[in-house]
């Protein structure tokens, strides 16, 4: 192997721990190694990561988690809406050219 580089920049942190990946098969399914098969002891701080209400239960009521849960859902039928207008548009402009 080569030699390690080494970037001035770098302050030594691991954004991403890709080490523990297998290369799988495009066209078969390949089950992952044994070792990696067996189940991880949980972190102590596993799921508790700041500005991520969702996954910390203390910091969210569930009227809110509902008030969340519900903005997304009206904003995605929004967009599909949307979406659904302008397919009608399209039609409606085909049928009045065309027909």
């Amino acid at each position: 192997m080569g030699k390690k580089r080494e970037y001035e920049d770098d302050d030594g942190r691991t954004i991403a721990d890709m080490s523990d990946l297998h290369m799988g098969s495009a066209w078969k399914f390949q089950k992952p190694p044994k070792e990696s098969r067996q189940p991880q002891p949980p972190e102590a701080d596993a799921g508790r990561r700041a500005g991520q209400p969702w996954e910390d239960y203390d910091m969210m009521s569930s009227d809110e988690r509902r008030y969340y849960i519900f903005g997304a859902m009206k904003a995605g039928l929004l967009i599909a809406l949307a979406f659904i207008a302008g397919l009608g548009l399209v039609v409606l402009l085909m049928l009045l050219l065309w027909a």
